[in-house]
């Protein structure tokens, strides 16, 4: 497994040689969001694009949608993410969001080619660290006075 994610960093390293400087410090930001992520076997490197704080990876997989994404389900959990929401969208596509820690991870995955392939996109964000509530924190407010107060009742 771990070969996997050495790949999919290898080739985005790979990808981002003989390109403007913009475009490798991108790639290589990507790169460093979606360190350890796996790549679905076989899968070829489409496109990756970065912001400010976000990057996006674009792959494309010799499998239907449904084999892609039971494959990740799989994968994340063995990996230590929690899969916060899993989706169907209207166009049949796979929606899929996981947690690993405060590290947040988007992957919608779409058939093509008659549904024999199927392109995925694997969004990673870098969050500001006052942006996500921190689990051991203390309770604020008295919530836990009210919600006491209601359970009683």
């Amino acid at each position: 497994m771990s070969r996997l994610s050495t790949l999919l960093f290898l080739a985005l390293l790979c990808a981002a040689c003989d390109r403007a400087a913009p475009k490798q410090e991108e790639r290589e930001y990507a790169a460093s969001l979606m360190q350890g992520l796996l790549a679905y076997p076989q899968s070829t490197l489409v496109d990756v694009s970065s912001g400010a704080d976000a990057a996006q990876v674009t792959l494309v997989a010799p499998a239907p949608v449904q084999t892609v994404a039971t494959w990740y389900r799989q994968m994340l959990r063995l990996n230590g993410w929690d899969l916060q929401n899993d989706a169907v969208t209207n166009d049949s596509s796979v929606v899929v969001f996981a947690q690993q820690g405060k590290r947040p991870l988007w992957i919608t995955f779409k058939a093509d080619r008659g549904g024999q392939t199927t392109t995925y996109t694997l969004i990673g964000a870098e969050l500001p660290k006052d942006s996500v509530k921190d689990s051991t924190a203390p309770q604020r407010s008295g919530s836990s006075m009210s919600s006491n107060r209601i359970q009683r009742r």
